[in-house]
């Protein structure tokens, strides 16, 4: 049934793409798509004033159970570029991008980054590499690539935006780092709604413990439950964490089983709304990295 829709859908909206050599001079601008928020506002940062953005998936919105709608067809026909995490995070784009018709550049962001695998019933990749800035850096680079190959007149305006934004982030990096080293290591146990921080726990050594894998589509199995509650009070952990994506129910069981407290919501597969505390990557890590570092200070 979904199939038919997409190509009812399709034959609607289908219009000739635009290259970005025959784009009009009163709109001189690459008209970029990206899957969801956080890797929209990495695009941003490189493509700074030469680029319009537009999100599939919004802030606060969960990309893992997101349902296309006939609009988003018609975005992707009029892009000059479609940016995507891969990984399978988005399970909806292939045949998104197939309704559209889209014949431009289609650009999986992760390439060549070394995936966290996971087992859930089978040896999957962990789609949520952002959570490292050592991969932000080659999200970074792919993304520059791109940029450069479709808009090579502006090819040093692309670069310099990157490197300026990886010193940036390498700052941060250092920042957190610094912060983390200090606490000692019995106490870097962390807990979350789903298993999206496991890239930010192998770079700062922090361990990461959810009842639901890596997909917020799956279900909390009761065995797992059990056991997580059992280490939360083994572990003397004090505070508990939903994300701006997940359902806080299970979490908020954990938490009348435990005592722990639910703390303010982590940002994990998208990013706040621009009044929020998470609405730039960038400041998406620096809010996560306190609340996280916050709550493992509390671990008597």
């Amino acid at each position: 049934m979904k199939k038919i829709l997409f190509a009812f859908v399709a034959a609607l909206f289908i219009a000739p793409n635009t290259s970005v050599a025959n784009l009009d001079c009163s709109d001189p601008k690459i008209k970029v798509v990206a899957s969801f928020s956080i890797l929209a506002d990495i695009v941003k940062n490189v493509g700074g004033e030469k680029v319009t953005i537009q999100s599939i998936v919004g802030p606060n919105g969960d990309a893992h159970v997101f349902e296309p709608r006939p609009d988003d067809i018609k975005l992707i026909n009029d892009a000059d570029i479609v940016f995507t995490n891969g990984m399978g995070f988005e399970g909806w784009i292939d045949r998104l991008i197939k309704a559209s018709g889209f014949k431009g550049p289609v650009i999986i962001s992760t390439e060549n980054i070394h995936p966290r695998l996971v087992f859930e019933g089978k040896l999957i990749e962990d789609p949520h590499a952002w959570h490292s800035i050592s991969n932000i850096k080659i999200y970074i680079y792919n993304i520059t690539k791109a940029l450069k190959d479709l808009d090579s007149e502006n090819a040093g305006y692309y670069e310099k935006n990157a490197q300026n934004y990886i010193e940036k982030l390498n700052d941060l990096d250092r920042e957190i780092r610094t912060v983390v080293d200090q606490i000692p290591p019995p106490k870097r146990k962390v807990i979350t709604a789903h298993d999206a921080f496991g890239y930010f726990g192998n770079t700062y050594g922090i361990q990461f413990l959810a009842p639901i894998g890596t997909s917020t589509g799956c279900e909390a199995r009761v065995k797992n439950i059990i056991s997580l509650i059992k280490q939360i009070k083994e572990y003397g952990v004090k505070t508990i964490f939903v994300e701006n994506v997940t359902n806080p129910k299970i979490i908020q069981q954990i938490s009348r089983e435990t005592g722990a407290k639910i703390g303010d919501p982590l940002y994990s597969d998208a990013l706040s709304e621009p009044s929020g505390p998470a609405a730039s990557y960038f400041d998406m890590m620096r809010y996560n990295s306190k609340q996280l570092i916050d709550s493992m200070n509390e671990i008597s």
